[in-house]
């Protein structure tokens, strides 16, 4: 298989790599690229592939995690730009029709770090936050899960431009250097280093808290210990690892949040993976804002609840068992009410086609093909009534020519429950002349 890996000078390469074995073998859709990851790659540990945060589909299963076929979420040790990676099932959550894989892959990294470190942080209503670094994807998590717990937040950005979304996620001030924001602060987060750390720790209020997560200046802190007397007397100062936690839990969490409406990934730059060595330098030259996401393939938008019955229905028509097949959930439900010899409860795919369907069409002349045509479909939800016209010559001789509409119920793509309604008078006298 085909694997991005390290070359000279923190730069990139596709190359082919062995396949991968474990409990669930994930087809990947998309990953994310981490400012933490271009600093591995400058120096990597022999063997070492990078890639932390990935979405796409499971092909191979031990039994463990989602079954095969599931959409998910991962949150790999490394490895994971590739197109297919190993990942045990505590590192994997199920993902939803209406989230896309680019969406998921800027989850893991970026929204385990904001969500733990709210965790840590604890009660936030009403306290007032600094944040620092704050216009990547860590920063716009933390700043909308933070702004909707009730805390007043202020985010230390390099430019208006790279601001803006954090405004809309809920931030309430904005500055361009962390020693113009204005103080005191309750808890401040800071993730850069260097002369950033000092300067924020001055402006927390006395036995106020500063969470250490990051160091993206790359620059080392130097502090005195004396200066706190003309400041923030009694303030504790926590480094914090994002690792704290159970990763598919939390996934779960963030994903939950996601279809709710609650959070939302930015996503700063989506590319095809051919462009990752482009997108690492955009990153290390802070020219994304937010989350960098890298596709695999291009994903196909789901199928709404009148599409599927759509293509269902033109499958019937054209004879098309396979599609006809496919359009049913394994347990699908068909009823057809009354007091025919047709009428009845069919449970399961195969009851359904060969059983219901199957009989219905020894009802017609040999060789004999039922002309369908769709004539309306009207969706509301999962709920979908269609109509339409069936015409043939019946095995007795007689012309049928019915009206039928059906109550179609969708899930997951998949034809869920029917209930079926014709002119039953109709066909009773037509396709059971004999009673």
């Amino acid at each position: 298989m085909r694997a991005i890996v390290p070359v000279d000078n923190g730069k990139v390469a596709v190359a082919d790599v062995d396949e991968v074995a474990g409990d669930l073998i994930i087809e990947v859709a998309a990953f994310s690229v981490n400012r933490g990851e271009t600093f591995q790659l400058e120096r990597p540990r022999d063997g070492w592939r990078p890639g932390k945060d990935i979405a796409g589909r499971v092909v191979e299963s031990t039994g463990e995690g989602p079954p095969v076929g599931s959409r998910v979420v991962a949150h790999l040790p490394h490895s994971g730009w590739a197109e297919r990676v190993a990942a045990p099932a505590t590192q994997v959550a199920v993902l939803p029709d209406d989230i896309s894989f680019a969406q998921a892959a800027a989850l893991p990294l970026a929204g385990l770090t904001a969500l733990r470190l709210l965790r840590t942080a604890g009660s936030v209503i009403g306290r007032r936050i600094l944040l620092t670094g704050a216009s990547g994807g860590v920063g716009h998590y933390f700043t909308e899960l933070a702004a909707a717990a009730g805390a007043s937040v202020t985010a230390v950005v390099s430019t208006p431009e790279r601001g803006e979304r954090l405004l809309d996620l809920g931030a309430e001030t904005l500055v361009y250097d962390v020693s113009d924001a204005s103080g005191p602060f309750d808890l401040v987060l800071e993730s850069v280093g260097g002369s950033s750390l000092p300067i924020a720790l001055s402006k927390l209020t006395a036995g106020g808290q500063l969470i250490w997560f990051g160091e993206a200046s790359r620059r080392s802190v130097e502090l005195d210990f004396f200066n706190l007397f003309d400041g923030p007397e009694n303030t504790t100062i926590r480094h914090f690892h994002y690792t704290d936690g159970r990763d598919d839990e939390d996934l779960a969490t963030l994903v939950r949040l996601v279809a709710a409406g609650r959070l939302h990934p930015e996503l700063g730059r989506v590319e095809d993976w051919s462009q990752t060595d482009v997108v690492l330098d955009a990153l290390r030259n802070r020219r994304i804002r937010g989350n960098a996401v890298l596709t695999l393939q291009e994903e196909t938008p789901p199928m709404d609840p009148k599409t599927v019955v759509t293509k269902y229905v033109e499958a019937a028509a054209a004879g098309d068992r396979p599609t006809m097949r496919d359009s049913f959930a394994p347990d699908v439900v068909w009823t057809y009410p009354g007091d025919l010899p047709l009428s009845g409860e069919w449970k399961g795919r195969d009851a359904v086609l060969d059983e219901f369907l199957g009989a219905a069409g020894d009802l017609f002349a040999p060789g004999t093909r039922v002309t369908i045509t769709l004539t309306n479909v009207i969706a509301d939800g999962e709920q979908v009534f269609a109509e339409w016209t069936s015409r043939a010559t019946a095995r007795a001789g007689g012309a049928y020519d019915n009206k039928c509409a059906a109550v179609f119920t969708v899930s997951g793509e998949r034809i869920v429950a029917v209930r079926e309604y014709t002119d039953t008078d109709h066909t009773r006298r037509v396709l059971f002349p004999q009673g």
